[in-house]
């Protein structure tokens, strides 16, 4: 019976990006709605109650304002200010001299503003009240008309003056939305919530769709890539981010690719030197079976080669081992104080037999005095002896090499000269990659390279943080170089080092 893979069972669990993002977009029309409705459904009254006592105490201010302070008072100017007040408020104001003398009401002589039934005996109400008051200002809610469901609010106050009487200013407030007012909102608010929804779920669609194309685009690419498609081009365009994360899986694509190529290449570059040390310890033993058996000085030579052969497989594999554990990180690296330039002139003297047994010539150059860096002698002596190594197998017809170290800016610097064969420009650039030979011109030296030397330098060299290159013209020879930070100078000398 098939069963859904893990993978498959989390697709199915899942939405898709679009389906998301239209779920999300209409769930915020709704939830924008839902709040409008509330607001105006369930909070409508007491947000109306609240602006309104605003209204009214703001009212009472400015009006007892204008009434008190200018010793001019125009009279038709005043009452068109109490006119504007109250129509623009919804607001009813009495004014009542306390001795007496005249009263100005904004519905019965100006015109403006609400009167409710029962409005004048709330006013006569509340003038009582001021007078018994001490403060000088009372508040009450009251039912308009009786009614339980509209309520007003009276505020009163006295008002006095240094320049003419003092008078009595009542203002009526109502403090619920007027009926057929609320009708209308309601009704409108219907409306505007079917039309939200629609124009929402309707954005939702379209504007989903385009966010998630490019992201979909993106995915069908990535699923090329997975299936070994390297050429794929992400192109990704309308936001930034998109476009970004496609530059960067573009980037990744190439690197991919080429980490293939390299993988390629090495598979079969190792398959070429595994099989010819392999085919030569067959062929001599093969010949040892067959025909020098019994000839002791035949037989010598032929094992002689299967052990140089059998030697070479060592250190290839040894060289793939150690390149692998120090790009896998899993290689102990020791930071000590190293004498540099020690450690080179211990590395220069094993290869100083060569200057009598095939004419070399060896020139050491050095800093005076001892130069300390921080690092693992043992590493730092291997890198040293590669580019010397390869000097000596590449020099050609010139056999003068240089070694030298020199000083700049705090760092110590290890070069390697020679005048052999070069490297060519287009080589440059891959030398330090895995089993990339310097040279591939020259003759290959039997049994002494296994063209992995550079990438394990530099493997080396990245863990010490240095820095290195080559400079090179081909036919005219190269130098290979490095420098490092030089440690504190007056660090002891330790014969362990």
């Amino acid at each position: 019976m098939k069963t859904d893979s893990a993978p498959e069972k989390k697709r199915k669990g899942s939405r898709s990006l679009r389906a998301r993002l239209t779920f999300s977009f209409i769930l915020f029309a709704v939830l924008l709605m839902a709040v409008i409705w509330i607001m105006q459904t369930g909070f409508l009254e007491q947000y109306y109650e609240i602006a309104m006592e605003k209204r009214a105490a703001a009212g009472m201010k400015l009006i007892g304002a204008a009434y008190s302070y200018p010793a001019d008072l125009d009279l038709d100017e005043f009452c068109d200010r109490l006119a504007d007040l109250s129509s623009e408020s919804d607001l009813y104001f009495y004014i009542e001299a306390v001795d007496g003398t005249f009263t100005i009401s904004s519905n019965e002589q100006i015109g403006a503003g609400r009167m409710f039934m029962g409005g004048g005996y709330l006013t006569r109400q509340a003038i009582q009240m001021l007078g018994e008051s001490q403060t000088g200002s009372v508040s009450f809610i009251a039912q308009a008309g009786g009614r339980e469901d509209s309520s007003i609010l009276v505020n009163a106050s006295l008002i006095t003056s240094e320049y003419r009487d003092s008078i009595y200013l009542v203002s009526v407030t109502p403090l619920t939305p007027l009926g057929p007012a609320v009708g209308i909102l309601s009704s409108q608010l219907k409306i505007i919530t079917v039309i939200a929804l629609f124009l929402g779920c309707l954005i939702a669609f379209f504007y989903s769709k385009r966010l998630a194309k490019p992201v979909i685009g993106l995915k069908n690419k990535a699923q090329e890539l997975a299936r070994g498609n390297y050429d794929v081009d992400f192109d990704s365009t309308g936001y930034a981010e998109i476009e970004d994360l496609g530059e960067t899986l573009n980037q990744t694509a190439r690197e991919l690719a080429k980490a293939d190529d390299l993988q390629k290449d090495l598979l079969a570059n190792i398959s070429h030197d595994l099989r010819t040390p392999l085919t030569m310890i067959k062929s001599y033993a093969e010949l040892i079976r067959d025909i020098s058996g019994e000839n002791k000085e035949r037989r010598d030579e032929h094992l002689q080669v299967i052990i140089e052969e059998t030697d070479r497989l060592s250190d290839l594999v040894g060289d793939i081992l150690a390149l692998s554990k120090l790009q896998a990180g899993t290689e102990v690296m020791e930071n000590q104080p190293v004498d540099i330039q020690k450690s080179a002139e211990s590395i220069l003297n094993v290869y100083r037999v060569l200057e009598e047994q095939d004419g070399f010539k060896l020139t050491f150059t050095t800093v005076p005095g001892r130069i300390w860096v921080m690092g693992d002698e043992r590493k730092l002596q291997q890198v040293m002896s590669n580019p010397i190594s390869n000097s000596i197998k590449y020099s050609g017809d010139s056999k003068d090499i240089e070694v030298a170290f020199s000083e700049e800016d705090g760092r110590i610097r290890f070069s390697v000269t020679d005048h052999g064969i070069g490297i060519a420009d287009e080589d440059k650039e891959v030398i330090w990659d895995r089993y990339q030979k310097a040279s591939r011109q020259g003759t290959r030296v039997r049994g002494t390279s296994t063209g992995l030397g550079l990438s394990i330098a530099r493997e080396i060299l990245q863990l010490h943080h240095a820095l290195y290159g080559v400079v090179s013209e081909l036919g005219k020879g190269s130098c290979f170089w490095f420098s490092l930070p030089i440690a504190e100078k007056d660090i002891e000398a330790d014969d362990n080092f």
